[in-house]
């Protein structure tokens, strides 16, 4: 008895650094902004309830259905590109041959960036004047005087230029998210689809992919949070621009609260978003749960 008790003593004493890092910086802050998002707050002076009223005046707010619009569209644009790059790269390297470890590595190598870095790279590249994307794509007769090859004048060349960036940037992390579920598969499986007389396509698609789902609902999950909080790269590579057409939900938010000071209503924003990814993902395991 006293051995278990000595053992749950441990195991508090272990895990009792995280709890408190994830009260101080999740728990703590999101029961805050919700209680934030019940009131109006100047900057100085007290705060005051005004119940629903933020909520309300969000809902009303064009430019909230504007950058939540673009923010769900690119989501729901730059995660099949991202999934699909990954789960290809995962399926060719999941073979022990000589360079795969080394091939893995560098393919990971963009993760470890942040993405101010990634960002200015990438602007680097589509650059008009020196980016070597614009040299290529002159090479191969694109450009010229009748045709504008600045990939930042249209919404939409300045939306796939921004989702290739993140599949750049984070298709490494989805790959060995990958390689791992697909390790965890019994070879027993494969060989028995392959003695069936399944071709490689086929044993993919009806014995690999299925026993994929969970990596492949984890993957997925990543994808569609971290779309709905896109800031960074639109802000340095398209600077919401042109005219505003590529301001993300985040962006929208961060100039309410820190431009507009309206502290209330971007409270309000941030509690939205976050019902919109709960429900997204709530949707993702209801569809990928295990059989």
């Amino acid at each position: 008895m006293n051995f278990v008790r000595k053992e749950k003593i441990i195991f508090l004493l272990m895990v009792s650094p995280a709890l408190l890092l994830l009260s101080v910086f999740f728990i703590w802050p999101l029961f805050n902004s919700f209680w934030i998002s019940f009131h109006t707050w100047p900057m100085f002076g007290k705060p005051k309830w005004v119940g629903l009223d933020n909520y309300i005046y969000t809902l009303n707010d064009p430019r909230f259905w504007e950058t939540l619009k673009f923010t769900t569209i690119y989501t729901f644009t730059a995660t099949p590109m991202l999934f699909i790059v990954a789960l290809i790269t995962a399926l060719l390297c999941n073979v022990r041959t000589w360079g795969t470890t080394f091939f893995r590595a560098m393919y990971f190598l963009p993760v470890v960036l942040s993405f101010a870095t990634a960002s200015y790279i990438w602007l680097w590249l589509y650059s008009e004047l020196y980016g070597i994307i614009i040299y290529v794509l002159e090479l191969f007769g694109f450009g010229g005087p009748d045709k504008n090859l600045n990939v930042w004048t249209t919404p939409t060349s300045g939306l796939w230029a921004v989702n290739t960036m993140v599949t750049w940037k984070f298709s490494g992390i989805q790959m060995i998210i990958l390689i791992a579920g697909l390790q965890a598969i019994r070879d027993d499986y494969n060989e028995a689809s392959t003695l069936m007389g399944a071709s490689r396509w086929q044993t993919i698609w009806h014995v690999t992919l299925p026993l994929l789902r969970p990596s492949i609902a984890l993957c997925l999950i990543l994808c569609i949070a971290g779309g709905y909080q896109a800031y960074e790269q639109f802000l340095i590579m398209t600077q919401g621009g042109p005219q505003g057409a590529t301001r993300t939900i985040l962006m929208h938010t961060t100039d309410m609260g820190f431009t507009w000071f309206k502290l209330g209503p971007a409270a309000s924003v941030g509690i939205f978003v976050m019902i919109i990814i709960f429900v997204i993902t709530a949707i993702q395991l209801r569809l990928f749960k295990p059989h």
